[in-house]
């Protein structure tokens, strides 16, 4: 290493979680770029979707898909709720629970924003090409969801 070069451009690890978390961060930062505009963070966009896949799910699931503590995960709802982006409406089987469901608005600013945030990621992952793109994809998705059925 030289000293004088960038630290970001010495950091050169065999350590997978490192670059999970690195390229992680990559595509977190250019989310919340594009996001902005739209009043939206990279969390409250993939609660949004998640909300949106998985319509009157609870917020403790909602928690868990997108491994938030509850507490934050409530903090974001209030802020997509107060904006007219989805609404908790009572559990019909359960009066101690609300089932989150997204709102036409919100469909429409997760469509808008969707678009933006695919755009991010092809700038984040602009040295891949489209098979190395649905490989990573594919492998992401065996880890995320392997780690989903494992949870207690």
């Amino acid at each position: 290493m030289h000293p004088s070069e960038p630290v970001s451009t010495q950091v050169v690890t065999e350590n997978i979680g490192l670059l999970l978390s690195l390229a992680s961060a990559q595509g977190v930062a250019a989310a919340n770029a594009v996001l902005r505009p739209l009043e939206l963070s990279s969390r409250s966009f993939s609660l949004l979707e998640v909300v949106a896949h998985a319509d009157g799910a609870s917020q403790r699931e909602l928690a868990d898909a997108i491994r938030l503590d509850p507490s934050q995960i409530v903090t974001l709802l209030d802020t997509l709720e107060r904006r007219g982006l989805l609404e908790r409406r009572p559990n019909p089987h359960d009066r101690r629970q609300r089932l989150v469901v997204i709102t036409a608005r919100g469909r429409t600013l997760l469509e808008e924003a969707s678009g933006l945030v695919e755009r991010s990621l092809d700038d984040v992952l602009a040295d891949l090409a489209g098979s190395e793109r649905e490989t990573l994809r594919d492998l992401l998705h065996r880890v995320v969801h392997r780690q989903l059925n494992h949870v207690s």
